[in-house]
């Protein structure tokens, strides 16, 4: 059964504690009762409930982050600060998203327990908030106005019963300021970089009371200025840390004594540049068998070239350097990694800096502006009226990764007399011989080139040299022009309300009521630009008009243009068919083609450049409804512990989304954009009943203070998947006034949202693709069951095809090994899945609250957790859909039919045809996987004014926010539901994120009088595994022992506040003073848990005159 293991825990720290208090009341003395229990950032203070009760006998613990906190603060932003809190590490920061995907550049979303946003629920006071991504729920939280907040409220649990659907992991609710009178201005700069990049934010709020103060009117404005951050803005990642592979081990025996990789600095790689290199085709020799650095390639099966990337391989003598209008042999410098055929990695050399290879913004330049008006207005001393009306406009620009492309040169491909081959977005021919900008020394390389070819090598010999051929073939691979995105993000929102609060009614000694409608409104807006990808192709193939045909003897013309003037009969349409001039576009493109040198940076024409550009537009809506009325109230004292508890409600609900998709501005031109269906509107209702009682079992008797039992429960009619229930049970027990035991069971639903279940299918790419079926990565399982399945799977789709490779590695030549090499991102589809289920999930804590008479001003609290989801819908990645097809006993036929092994330069490689509608894999969301995570959350809270003790050293605050992660588990493997990775303890190399056994926030305040204030906060995260002890010993010689860790990681932070008078207090600060940086061996993606920006500064000040 589930959480027999929590549920034990539960009742032996219960009994423990029991026994602690009795010894606990034996010797304290007596002192007045306090009703607050709580703590601040880990100050629990418990509400989450309708229910009226002391916030020392509610259930549901939670952390609370006071608007003080938020605004003293050097963090760039709102979440940047929360992310702080352990329960919410690993939250969405904006540098997560940057890039990543259309509509997402910038966002910034809550994530409890590390169990995904999705997971999260985010409420501003209690109610719900519009999504800030199409078709998805999840609210970026930096829409909020921070100066309108009061205090957040987190609540650490599963809490659907009382919240609703999606509170799977917990609830973020942001309290804002009510009955505000005054002005307050608020205003910051500060860096978000090290290098000088700075958020600048001035807020201001307004508001006052009328009609005897029944009447409250309040307006605020925010504006904000984040400055755009890029790879090479970042100290360290200019340092370009990487490491690369120095020795490669046979696949049947991965332990051979010699270290396989190293980490190196001041890295530059030749192989892809701006502009590009090119490589005349070539075979280098391959290692022996026992120590295969350079693998072997047949580049000429049954006589023909092959065109494989193996056949590519940047190398001294073969490689030409682009500089001052010519060319060059590319000058190698130390070359540096040791393994493979392509071995673009150098210091010293040409090529680009590592850190500018990924180039792309690590934070977006945005512009926000956030208004606010509301007001509240008393009816008679117990009703009251309430209504707001919310905009946020917000506007990001983000430079992405550069367009890529790789162009054979390759006289054969076609002939001069027509256009050049298009094999792709990202792939096109040209005819060395004619080429009006290819130097002549790289023309006259390409004439002369000779293909060496060689034997298979052997255990004891380096392949032997056989033969050579001439083969004028090269290929010239360069970054285009950048990608960029630029978002905008519209957020309306409106509320209005009506409250009670009575005294006695009836039988009822108080009633309390609330009845709110809800309306909010998302429409996010993206431009992406790249390129036109047949206008590049036509472009680039440019030719001199000898003859001056177009009007200027020798001058350079695309040779589209040429032959049109000519007046040849056939044009070809290489991306549609037919004739360029049978489109309006194709006689555009012939009638505005502006030639393209594609050889070399700084050689392009703006023109040229202009004539190539593209852009795709997005739009994106979403749109809620929300209506929500309960009553609460106290009802009859039976035996003299408390009044019961009693509450009910209902709420209706509905989501709507829609999207205007890429193709609709792409239509049928061939971009380096991805692709992408309009998103008819599609919507859902919800119509739920919910209810609480909470029944006080005794108060002050000889079993202790205090004892309440309550419960909670809730049911839903969705119209997409019917009907939904949830409940929870939750225990306080306070023996003595110094310490309170509260325990909760819950179970929790998330509903799938619109653009899982119905997002229409469109173009996405999986990079870096690791086939499951390579002998390589089948080598590297750990798990034997596993790697067994796989060759016996694989060998069964193999022979499905005809073909037969040696996935095992069982023979000493690694000829007959499946070994293929994606040298680009592989196209596929993504999109909805309209039979997903609702997830399931049920979660257990336990907490405890000590405060003891003997220590005044201290507070320490302790709570266990343990949340367990089913059904858990999860987006199968490309590489994940060919693993559950091949790791399981037997096939998995669900998977094997989402992945699509047509490469046509691979056999037996996933991939498509060019112009295939699906490409070689479709991506959609499934009820497979699980997730499972528990830990202790552990705070303290101490006050102390030496006053008290007859000194004058001023005033302590001390406050500690802790974690320990025991286990957070991923199970993602369909064909073995019990199969899980433990991510606990570890970082995710594939990803963002890390998952520290402990993590621990600490600040202290110290306030020598009325005027100062200084803070010293220390963020402490434990070692995080790279690779784990048990997997390393498998492969010793993998990389060196202290490379197994992260390494603690600590950040330490300086605030300073000056109050120059009653209305205006200034403060600056310092964040990460120490410059700590995340170690090196993660290479150079960003994990935001570890502070990837240095050492930065901020000022700020806070202004209320009157």
């Amino acid at each position: 059964m589930r959480f027999t293991r929590s549920r034990l825990l539960g009742s032996t720290v219960l009994i423990s504690a029991l026994v602690a208090a009795g010894a606990v009341s034996a010797q304290v003395v007596e002192q007045p009762t306090s009703d607050a229990q709580a703590t601040e950032v880990g100050e629990i203070v418990v509400t989450g409930s309708r229910i009226r009760r002391s916030a020392a006998n509610a259930p549901t613990p939670l952390i609370q982050v006071t608007q003080e906190e938020i605004l003293s603060t050097g963090q760039t932003s709102l979440i940047d600060y929360l992310s702080t809190i352990p329960a919410l590490q690993n939250s969405t920061v904006p540098s997560d998203t940057t890039g990543s995907s259309l509509n997402a550049g910038g966002l910034s979303l809550a994530n409890l327990r590390s169990l995904g946003s999705n997971r999260t629920l985010t409420l501003v006071d209690g109610r719900r908030h519009v999504g800030s991504s199409g078709g998805d729920l999840s609210v970026d939280v930096d829409t909020i106005p921070r100066l309108l907040i009061q205090n957040v409220e987190i609540i650490t649990g599963g809490a659907s019963s009382v919240y609703g659907a999606d509170a799977v992991s917990g609830v973020l609710n942001f309290i804002l300021k009510k009955d505000f009178e005054g002005l307050e201005i608020d205003a910051n700069y500060g860096q978000i970089n090290d290098n000088g990049e700075a958020t600048r934010r001035i807020s201001g709020l307004i508001g006052k009371n009328f009609m005897d103060d029944r009447l409250n009117v309040y307006a605020h404005a925010e504006y904000e200025k984040i400055d755009n951050v890029d790879s090479m803005d970042i100290d360290w990642i200019r340092r370009g840390p990487i490491r690369l592979a120095i020795d490669a081990d046979p696949t049947n025996r991965p332990y051979d004594g010699l270290l396989d990789a190293g980490v190196f600095y001041g890295v530059n790689r030749l192989d892809i540049v701006p502009w590009g290199q090119t490589t005349l085709a070539n075979l280098q020799r391959p290692s022996d068998l026992t120590n295969p650095n350079v693998p072997y390639e047949n580049c000429l099966p049954d006589g023909n070239f092959s065109y494989a990337a193996n056949c590519f391989g940047i190398m001294p003598g073969k490689t030409f350097w682009y500089e001052n209008g010519g060319a060059r042999p590319a000058n190698f410098g130390q070359r540096v990694g040791n393994v493979g055929i392509n071995r673009p990695y150098n210091i010293g050399g040409d090529g680009m800096p590592l850190g500018e290879v990924a180039g792309f913004s690590r934070v977006p330049a945005s512009e926000s502006q956030r208004y606010q008006v509301g007001t509240n207005f008393k009816i008679t001393d117990s009703i009251n009226f309430h209504a707001s009306a919310k905009y946020v406009t917000e506007e990001t620009f983000m430079r992405g990764q550069r367009t890529f492309f790789d162009v054979d040169l390759d006289n054969d491909s076609y002939g001069a007399g027509q256009t050049n081959s298009i094999w792709g977005s990202s792939a096109f021919d040209l005819r060395w011989a004619d080429n009006a900008f290819l130097p002549q020394t790289v023309k006259d390389a390409i004439a002369n080139n000779r293909i060496d070819i060689y034997a298979p090598p052997t255990a004891a010999n380096a392949g032997e040299l056989i033969g050579t051929e001439s083969l004028p073939i090269a290929r010239h691979t360069f970054f285009g022009p950048q990608r960029t995105q630029a978002n905008t993000r519209d957020i309306q929102r409106y509320v209005v309300g009506f409250d009670g609060n009575h005294g006695p009614v009836g039988f009822a000694k108080s009633l309390s009521w609330d009845l709110g409608y809800t309306y909010g409104k998302a429409e996010i807006e993206n431009i992406e630009r790249a390129v036109d990808s047949q206008r590049m192709a036509l472009a680039a193939d440019a030719v001199v008009d000898t003859a001056g045909i177009m009007g200027t003897p020798g001058a350079i013309v695309c040779r589209s243009s040429l032959m049109n003037a000519r007046g040849d009969a056939v044009i070809a349409d290489r991306h549609r068919g037919g004739d360029l001039r049978d489109t309006e576009y194709g006689r555009n493109a012939i009638a505005q083609c502006t030639p393209l040198n594609i050889f070399g940076a700084g050689n392009q024409s703006a023109e040229a450049l202009e004539y190539v550009d593209a852009f795709v537009r997005v739009e994106e809506m979403n749109e809620q409804h929300q209506a929500i009325g309960s009553i609460s109230t106290e009802l009859w004292d039976f035996w003299g512990a408390g009044n019961l508890g009693f509450a009910f409600g209902g709420e209706w609900r509905k989501e709507s989304t829609s999207a205007v998709g890429r193709s609709t501005t792409a239509g049928d031109r061939l971009l380096f954009l991805n692709g992408g269906a309009d998103f008819p509107e599609v919507s859902y209702e919800s119509k739920e009943l919910f209810t609480e009682v909470s029944v006080p079992l005794f108060r002050d008797s000889m079993l202790g203070e205090y004892a309440e039992l309550s419960g909670s429960y809730r049911w839903a009619d969705y119209s997409t998947v019917g009907n939904v229930d949830v409940y929870g049970v939750n225990l306080v027990y306070r023996p003595i006034r110094d310490i309170t035991f509260k325990t909760s069971f819950n179970s929790s639903v998330r509903v799938p949202n619109l653009g899982e279940n119905f997002s229409p299918y469109g173009e996405t790419f999986a990079n870096n693709f690791v086939d499951p079926c390579s002998t390589a990565a089948i080598a590297g399982l750990d798990d034997q069951e596993t790697k067994a399945n796989r060759v016996k799977n694989c060998t069964t789709l193999a022979a499905q095809q005809g073909l037969s490779f040696d996935f095992a590695g069982a023979t000493a030549t690694n000829t007959d090994d499946f070994r293929p090499n994606y040298t680009s991102g592989l196209t596929g589809v993504s999109g909805g899945n309209p039979d997903l289920q609702p997830e399931e999930s049920e979660s257990f804590t336990f907490s405890t609250v000590f405060q003891p008479r003997f220590a005044p001003g201290l507070t320490v609290s302790l709570d266990y957790y343990e949340i367990s989801i089913d059904k858990v819908i999860a987006s199968v990645s490309a590489a994940g859909i060919a693993a559950n097809c091949v790791s399981g006993a037997e096939l998995n036929m669900d998977a094997c039919n989402s992945v699509f092994r047509n490469n046509p330069n691979i056999p037996f490689g996933v991939g498509a045809p060019n112009g295939d509608p699906i490409g070689g894999f479709i991506e959609r969301s499934f009820n497979y996987a699980a997730l499972e995570t528990r830990g202790l959350d552990f705070g303290a809270n101490y006050s102390w004014d030496t006053a008290d003790w007859g000194k004058n050293w001023g005033a302590f605050d001390w406050r500690l926010n802790g974690s320990w992660l025991i286990e957070q588990k991923q199970f993602l493997n369909e064909s073995d539901p019990s199969d899980y990775d433990e991510l606990a303890g570890s970082i995710t190399l594939s990803g963002t994120n890390a998952y520290p056994r402990v993590r621990l926030a600490s600040s202290l305040s110290w306030r020598p009088n009325d005027i100062w204030n200084v803070n010293w906060t220390a963020d402490w995260q434990s070692s995080a595994n790279i690779v784990r002890a048990r997997n390393f010993i498998n492969n010793a010689d993998s990389r060196l022992g202290d490379q197994m860790e992260t390494g603690a990681f600590t950040r330490h932070d300086i605030t300073v506040r000056y109050n120059v008078r009653d209305d205006l207090t200034l403060r600056a600060g310092v964040v990460n003073l120490f410059d700590a940086e995340q170690r090196d061996i993660l290479g150079t993606t960003i994990y935001s848990n570890y502070d990837p920006y240095g050492r930065r500064f901020f000022v700020g000040l806070n202004f209320r005159p009157f």
